[in-house]
């Protein structure tokens, strides 16, 4: 509920008053239609401290529960629920409550009953309503505000990137915390749900992965932003050398350690991994490329050139450390050529063994790099490509 009121607080206490108006005018139409019905004596100021008490246990369960977190979602079937959910926990907590303070028998159980069932119809018509409202009022800026999900090796090259096709960056989601509460100025969010908070309260126009296979995007995020109907956009890189972590000993007997981190230096799920030993000088690996599959690459022993082909360009990496990775993207064609006998070269995938997602001829390569890697952003010399997570998940 706080990061609701922190991203969104007049829009979060304007949807809490329109439940407090709808369950009073309930409670005026099921007072109306009860004593219109029978001849008691039962009338309005009988009922006035039983409206009081509907009133503060409404609050405090909009609170306790966090009512009114996905209320700017726009899921039928989920404000449904959530509006089903909030009825049905005032209505148990007024009841224990006049249970309690044996004040049952002074009020009416039918009015009650017929005023939480006409708040029922009223908040599912009337948060829906508001929203459209509240949708339809909202200037959109100048420069589309944007939030980038990446990580901490990442983030600085994928704010310039934003930068660069005229986005105003407003939030970042690391995968890994890192515990900053900001980078360059720019807040950052510490899990998925204070993201969703964000999405729904401040209203982004964007939301920009960058650097990662779109199977790092947590489910909840996905859905948060399936439900305010805003889509992913991957923006990242064909291949990326990195610096792996290495830890050298005061005493060079004792050697060096590297390592590798799951969502800091690695940008996608590991499902497997596997090593090349044993090989001869020149030896030629590799000649295909992958539709899904990301892999980092690196040589703990030996030296190995790695020949890359995007379909426009051609690039030479060499491992010739163990310190040196590559980070490669799906629909790259790779060639790997042996410098040196012995060389060790290491992969790990995002994806399991499947012929089907190989690309082995490079005919067909090229034409599947026409086909679907859109190449629509230049830094320098060098073409980038932004295209939609759905077409890559497709």
């Amino acid at each position: 509920m706080h990061t609701e009121l922190r991203y969104g607080r007049i829009k979060y206490l304007s949807f809490l008053l329109l439940d407090l108006v709808c369950l009073v005018l309930s409670n005026f139409a099921s007072l109306s239609l009860y004593i219109g019905s029978k001849d008691i004596s039962y009338n309005f100021i009988d009922h006035y401290s039983v409206v009081i008490a509907m009133i503060v246990i409404d609050v405090a369960v909009t609170f306790a529960f966090s009512t009114l977190r996905r209320v700017l979602r726009w899921r039928k079937r989920r404000e449904i629920y959530e509006s089903a959910r909030h009825i049905f926990f005032c209505f148990i907590i007024l009841g224990l409550f006049l249970f309690l303070t044996k004040t049952g028998a002074g009020y009416s159980r039918a009015v009650v009953l017929l005023a939480y069932i006409f708040d029922y119809v009223l908040i599912c018509g009337g948060r829906t309503a508001w929203r459209f409202i509240l949708s339809r009022c909202r200037k959109k800026p100048d420069t589309p505000t944007a939030l980038l999900m990446t990580t901490d090796r990442f983030v600085d090259e994928g704010i310039e990137r934003l930068k660069e096709i005229n986005l105003d960056v407003q939030y970042l989601f690391l995968l890994k915390n890192i515990n900053k509460k900001e980078i360059e100025g720019i807040p950052v969010a510490k899990d998925v749900e204070e993201v969703a908070s964000i999405i729904c309260w401040k209203e982004i126009d964007k939301v920009y992965i960058y650097g990662l296979d779109h199977q790092m995007v947590p489910d909840y995020l996905r859905n948060a932003c399936k439900e305010m109907k805003l889509s992913f956009d991957l923006v990242d890189f064909n291949y990326r050398v990195i610096d792996i972590t290495t830890i050298r000993n005061n005493d060079p007997k004792y050697g060096a350690l590297s390592f590798l981190e799951s969502k800091r230096d690695i940008p996608f799920p590991i499902r497997r991994v596997y090593w090349i030993t044993e090989t001869e000088a020149d030896l030629h690996r590799g000649f295909h490329a992958h539709k899904l599959n990301c892999q980092l690459l690196y040589c703990p022993y030996g030296v190995i050139d790695i020949i890359l082909d995007d379909g426009v360009n051609k690039t030479t990496v060499t491992l010739d450390r163990p310190s040196k990775g590559l980070i490669l993207m799906p629909g790259l064609w790779r060639e790997m050529v042996w410098r040196q006998s012995g060389s060790v070269l290491c992969v790990l995938a995002s994806e399991y063994y499947d012929a089907s997602e190989y690309i082995r001829d490079y005919d067909k390569f090229i034409a599947y790099s026409k086909k679907y890697r859109e190449v629509s952003v230049k830094s320098g010399e060098e073409k980038k490509r932004s295209r939609k997570i759905e077409e890559v998940i497709a």
